[in-house]
């Protein structure tokens, strides 16, 4: 099980001077909703290729980057638009295997906004929750926003903290107008609201190509800088080895089966369409996909216009896949 951390600050004054380094378990840090690092490790598949590791749940791919350049983490499964913002900052992270070709992310107005919301357009002055600042999902937005001729600016966006929860909460007690979901919380959300307005939604081919461009993008990455990879070739290959076949056993079974696996045996029946749409968004093969590093920073750069500057060449291998 993941162990939650109240940032990225604490997870590096409990961890700092253990991990990796030392002979110890390699430590990931993962975004809160991330199912597939977690379904790995309760599946036995890294102990199955000897990589032992410790998994530490953050809000955000970017709170999971903060960890990861504090040094209390030694790799990310995050998104690889985050990649691309630190590298227009001056900082590499490299993608090392590709776990999601599809975004898990959708924005959805909340059926309790304040004031009417049918398109991204009505978002002008309205307030957004995204799991953190800086976040794949607020990313997102920021592009969305800007295709739509609205400055970022103009709209109110607030730190959820992110979780499936959190989000369903946030959404149907109308303290946001419109939030950025995941998988299982807007698969939820639309069971009990039927009416639910989704102004985005990369899940789909469609839904991916409609935001970003492109039918596979680089959604979820296990990233890490590329100092560590080059001193842990050998590890790398291990846990890439261990998320294909985590991805494969995914796309083999069915969103019931995925979810009793996920979810210990629990879970609720409303989440079922979220693990479906998972299954059909993971990677057969851990690599990147063509276009998709272009598309990431196109994404980026509608916010951040720094990020076209980006070497994309740098910022991911094939090599621990291969």
């Amino acid at each position: 099980m993941p162990r939650p951390v109240a940032s990225a600050l604490a997870l590096a004054l409990a961890l700092a001077g253990c991990g990796s380094p030392g002979g110890g378990p390699v430590r990931i840090a993962l975004f809160r909703g991330e199912e597939l690092t977690p379904l790995a490790e309760s599946l036995g598949h890294f102990a199955a290729e000897g990589a032992p590791v410790e998994l530490h749940e953050l809000p955000s791919s970017s709170k999971a980057m903060e960890a990861l350049f504090g040094g209390s983490v030694d790799v990310v499964a995050g998104g690889f638009d985050q990649a691309i913002r630190l590298a227009a900052q001056g900082r590499v992270a490299r993608a090392f295997e590709v776990m999601m070709v599809r975004s898990p992310m959708a924005l959805v107005a909340s059926p309790r906004a304040r004031k009417p919301v049918r398109s991204v357009v009505d978002l002008s002055g309205a307030t957004v929750g995204v799991s953190a600042f800086g976040s794949s999902g607020h990313n997102m937005v920021n592009l969305l926003l800007t295709r739509a001729g609205i400055a970022p600016a103009a709209v109110n966006v607030i730190a959820t903290g992110g979780g499936h929860a959190v989000t369903v909460a946030a959404a149907e007690q109308g303290k946001v107008d419109a939030i950025v979901t995941l998988p299982a919380s807007l698969a939820i959300l639309r069971a009990r609201k039927p009416d639910l307005v989704v102004l985005a939604d990369g899940q789909t081919a469609d839904g991916t190509r409609a935001i970003y461009g492109v039918d596979r993008y680089p959604a979820v990455c296990l990233m890490a800088r590329p100092e560590w990879l080059s001193t842990n070739r050998d590890l790398a290959g291990k846990l890439a080895r261990a998320m294909i076949r985590t991805q494969r056993w995914v796309a083999s079974h069915t969103a019931e089966e995925f979810q009793r696996a996920a979810r210990k045996g629990g879970g609720a029946p409303e989440e079922l369409p979220g693990f479906a749409a998972t299954i059909a968004s993971v990677s057969p093969d851990g690599l990147m996909p063509p276009g998709g590093p272009e598309a990431a920073r196109d994404a980026v750069a509608a916010s951040l216009p720094e990020a076209r500057a980006v070497d994309l060449a740098a910022l991911h291998t094939a090599e621990a896949v291969r």
